[in-house]
């Protein structure tokens, strides 16, 4: 695996060429400015004896890192993919796309991608109380900020975020609960807690927010959005029985235990909410947490949003999280946490 950066040359303003040599392909930018900004991707690589391979795409004005967590049964390459970081969908090539390296360098974010594990079968996952990888995930994950922290290849980073889909938010909640020193915020989407983190008292409050869809076909939201608990759809157990904990998964109705999550962050109470479009939203302790809900409609005679999936619809989806709202996942995560 080749650890050389390859310097393409600078065409124009915030044009880029790609262009990579083994695990660690470059490509180029300006950031506005005189100075030259370059965007490099390491592919691949590992930390200590942990499993997970780790893919980085690093801008070299990077101040901050945010680790993706990716789905249940899926890929790093695949949530890098649909949040329009890397440029194609497969497990060949890693460079990142023209419109990834303007983000990267403007938000002057390094994107992390570990690969999660898989306990029986390719059910590649999380060991969040939901689903197992048959790894101590919270562990890897600790060893990885500190690795990250100590990489002066990435950059002069002083903030370590997590943002998670689906089972990688469920474990980002795990992360918020048991071990939050270890990341600087906390981001989910579709990923709501364990039932058996329903009683989490954290160490440490850290910035946490999450976005739901009413009509979450994954997580069964539709329907039950006054319910304790949401049921995970019995077809996605049946298919990979050992991934998961229980044999009927359920996770907490993000909504109905948000007025636990603040009383015990700050002691404040839920109020109403605040409605644009499709997304309500609630915002407390100063900010820190933050609940979005994005509702399904029919936009046009199509229906928009409110689902599980982030990027381009697919089983077990109808439609995505956000639909037409507007809402770019990666961005309103960014957002959030470079507040804190």
């Amino acid at each position: 695996m080749g650890k050389i950066l390859v310097i393409c040359n600078v065409l124009a303003a915030f044009y880029f060429v790609g262009c990579k040599n083994g695990g660690f392909s470059s490509s180029t930018g300006t950031s506005g400015d005189s100075s030259t900004v370059t965007v490099s991707v390491k592919s691949n690589q590992t930390i200590g004896s942990w499993p997970h391979t780790i893919d980085y795409y690093i801008p070299s004005n990077a101040t901050t890192a945010i680790v993706f967590l990716h789905g249940g049964g899926g890929k790093k390459e695949g949530f890098a993919y649909n949040l329009g970081i890397k440029s194609d969908n497969t497990t060949s090539t890693y460079a990142a796309s023209s419109d990834a390296q303007s983000w990267l360098i403007n938000q002057k974010v390094v994107a992390i991608f570990p690969q999660g594990q898989t306990f029986a079968g390719n059910n590649w996952t999380w060991s969040n109380y939901v689903m197992t990888s048959g790894e101590n995930d919270v562990s890897f994950l600790q060893d990885l900020v500190a690795s990250i922290k100590s990489d002066s290849s990435l950059g002069n980073i002083t903030k370590v975020y997590v943002v998670g889909h689906s089972n990688g938010g469920m474990m980002v909640n795990r992360m918020w609960c048991e071990s939050p020193s270890t990341f600087d915020g906390y981001v989910s989407f579709a990923g709501p807690p364990a039932p058996t983190l329903s009683g989490c008292a954290p160490s440490s409050i850290k910035p946490y927010m999450i976005v739901v869809g009413d009509t979450d076909q994954v997580l069964q939201t539709s329907g039950n959005m006054a319910a304790t608990q949401w049921t995970i759809k019995p077809i996605l157990v049946a298919a990979e029985p050992t991934a998961w904990v229980d044999t009927v998964p359920k996770v907490l109705n993000e909504k109905v235990y948000y007025p636990t999550r603040i009383a015990t962050a700050c002691g404040e109470t839920m109020g109403s909410g605040s409605t644009s479009g499709q997304i309500t939203t609630w915002t407390n302790c100063s900010g820190t947490i933050k609940l979005q809900v994005i509702a399904q409609t029919t936009i046009n005679g199509s229906v928009s949003g409110g689902d599980h999936c982030l990027a381009t619809a697919s089983y077990p989806c109808n439609t995505t999280l956000t639909g037409t709202t507007g809402l770019d996942p990666k961005t309103a995560a960014v957002d959030f946490l470079k507040s804190f």
